[in-house]
């Protein structure tokens, strides 16, 4: 995994068992493409449901990560899937 700084955001690239995990964590299965596009926000899981609501589908459930940020996997109706993250108090 490489994590490149960028300001406020960050660019993760990952190879195919890397992201097969990130998968089974935020999915519980492999469902992405070659991009995803990882969002922080103030509830994941509230704006998971706003974007569903306005033609989002929802991937899975949101999940409490091992490293204790709340995510949730949508993707928008051109496909492209966004995992909105809201990071932990205690981190």
């Amino acid at each position: 995994m490489i994590l490149l700084a960028a300001g406020r955001a960050t660019l993760e690239l990952l190879d195919e068992n890397q992201a097969a995990l990130v998968d089974r964590i935020e999915a519980g299965r492999r469902v992405a493409g070659t991009v995803r596009l990882a969002l922080e926000v103030d509830d994941s899981d509230a704006k998971a449901r706003r974007l569903v609501a306005a033609g989002a589908t929802k991937l899975a459930d949101p999940v409490t990560t091992p490293w204790g940020d709340r995510n949730a996997r949508v993707e928008s109706p051109d496909g492209m899937q966004l995992t909105l993250f809201s990071v932990s108090a205690e981190t």
